[in-house]
Formats: C-alpha cells, structure tokens, sequence
C-alpha cells in the first residue's frame, strides 16, 4: 500500500485549493478523497475501515504536510461530506471523527445506511436474497454469494448525520449539490467552482457498477440515465475529479460514452434472450465465467439491464405456471 498515497493539487476558478487523496480502500481498489480548503476544512468521503485503509488516509495527509507543506490533519476537517452510502466511502467515517470534530452530511436517501448501518445491512441482505433465488443460482451459490456479501458486517459503528445534503446549494459552503442516483439511492455530485466531484456517478475509464431497483430502490439503469443527462447538462464544468481512477478532462463526453456503452449492453442483453433465460444465464452470457465476489457484481449488473428492458416492455417472463405455483421462483426472461 504504500507508495499509492500520492497526493494530486487543483485549483478552482475563484483560487479554491483542492487536494485529491488516493486512499487504499480494498485490495486492487484505490477511493479518491478530496481535500477542499475553503472557509470550513472540507474532507469528500473517506475510504473503507478495512485493515490498512485508515493508515493509508493518515499517509496521504503526511504528504499533504511533506509534499506542498500545507500543516492539515484529520484533526482539523470540520466537515465530511460523503458521496453516498458504499462502505469504500463512508467506512472511515468513525476514524475521521475520533481524530476531529467534523460535521457529517449525506443525502437524504443514504442517512440510513450511516445511521442505521446494521439494520439496513440485514434488510438489504434479505431482498438480495430473494433475487439471487430468482435468478436460476443453485442453492449452493446463492448461500455463498450471501455469505460475501456479510463480510461488513462489524467494521462501521452507525453515526449521526449532521447535515442531510438534498438538490441545489448547499448551506455555509460554496458547493452545489447534484442528486445522482443509479448506482446508488443517495449519490450526490457537487460543483464548486468550475469542478465536478463526480463520484462514482462518472468515471474515467470504467462504467460503474449497476444494481437493480428491485433489491434497493432509487438504483437501477432508469435512475441512472436520467441522472446522467441531469449532470450533462449542468454548464461551466472544466474537470471532473472521480471517486476511482483518474480526472475527467470532459465530463460530458465522458457521460456521452457512458451512455452508449450502457445502451449497447442493453441491447446484448435483449438478443440474448431470444430463447428463455434466467438471469444466471445471462449474466454468463455477458460476463462468462467469473470467481468468488466477481459472481455477484456480473449477476447484479445483469439484473439490472435485465430490469430495465423488462419494465419497458422488452422482455417478458414467460413461464408463467411456475411463477403462479411457486412461492419464489425462478423467472425465465424472453424478447417481446
């Protein structure tokens, strides 16, 4: 892990400095953090608690003081503002206030997952559940699939939010803030200035990964496209600093891209089912073969195109005998 904390500097049109902090979340998995020195020291998300992650926030504020000598510390952040409920982050949450008093803010749509971590991490497991029985994976795969998806369990004490982040500017701050749902209820994207922290909502090189509304509402493809062209069409962004990966020279190409990449999977998806097919068999006719938590996110992406073209008229489950006799069936998917 060491030798990935290299932090990056930017400054805004109006002279705001900001300072991207590639923090190690998971194994192959890098959050960028942001530093933002406006009137109030503000910290965008926080990566995960995993063993290593929170060492690896502390480095990069080491190189923040030996690389630009700028003397800020966790203890200094007077503000968090989390781009949305996925543990890569908001996990870190409980470190960052045990080193400061900073103020928590997150949309209205994921203050539950920060406040209530544990009974939204049961709840959700159950729809989960219910959609891999649905999706033709043997019983073996679903306990197992199930048993990945437990691994948070323990590692995020719930806190309280401070400051429910909705549509528009956000109070005491110089940020805007863009509701940006689909690959999470609550994504936010906010401006300041001439950036866009885009989050995972837009990505440089990759398309972030889908779920369907079905296990968890405000996600889905139809959230996320029409949030998409939503922050297309916000005017006078010069860059775009992502939650993973690299910057975004044009955020509206980028979402261009995006778009049609989605709209070519959709339409893969539906030549697919030309002939009836579970879900387990698209997702492997899309993905191929994958291995241990890979399973999941093919299946969950599946799902969610799947989805999409089943509530636009699309698709149809066809086998209809089962899914009347059967208390939770599988359901076989076919082309309109």
């Amino acid at each position: 892990m060491n030798g990935q904390e290299i932090v990056a500097h930017y400054a805004t049109r109006s002279g705001i400095d900001i300072y991207k902090l590639p923090v190690w979340a998971f194994a192959n998995h890098i959050t960028n953090c942001y530093l933002v020195m406006d009137e109030a020291v503000t910290l965008i998300d926080c990566s995960s608690a995993v063993d290593g992650a929170t060492e690896s926030l502390d480095r990069c504020f080491e190189n923040l003081r030996s690389e630009f000598g700028l003397a800020v510390g966790l203890k200094d952040v007077e503000r968090l503002i989390l781009t949305h409920g996925h543990i890569d982050h908001f996990g870190g949450t409980n470190h960052v206030l045990e080193q400061s008093g900073a103020k928590v803010a997150i949309h209205e749509l994921d203050v539950s997952t920060i406040q209530n971590f544990e009974e939204r991490r049961i709840v959700v497991a159950k729809d989960l559940q219910v959609f891999l029985q649905r999706s033709g994976l043997s019983e073996k795969r679903v306990e197992g699939m199930l048993e990945m998806n437990r691994w948070s369990k323990g590692i995020f004490r719930s806190v309280q939010v401070d400051t429910v982040l909705r549509e528009g500017p956000l109070d005491d701050s110089p940020f805007e803030v863009f509701h940006a749902p689909g690959h999470c209820p609550g994504q936010v994207c906010l401006k300041l200035d001439d950036i866009m922290f885009t989050a995972d909502h837009v990505l440089d090189k990759i398309t972030p990964h889908q779920s369907p509304e079905f296990i968890t509402r405000n996600m889905g493809l139809g959230h996320y496209f029409q949030a998409l062209k939503q922050v297309r069409s916000v005017e006078g962004v010069r860059l775009g600093l992502g939650g993973h990966m690299g910057d975004i020279p044009d955020v509206a190409k980028r979402i261009d891209e995006t778009l049609a990449f989605h709209e070519a999977r959709l339409e893969k998806t539906r030549l697919i089912c030309q002939e009836p097919k579970t879900l387990a068999e698209v997702s492997l006719e899309l993905f191929g073969v994958r291995e241990s938590y890979h399973v999941l996110l093919a299946i969950l992406e599946a799902g969610a195109h799947v989805e999409y073209l089943y509530e636009r008229g699309l698709l149809e489950v066809v086998n209809h005998e089962a899914i009347e006799h059967d208390a939770n069936p599988v359901l076989q998917y076919q082309i309109v």
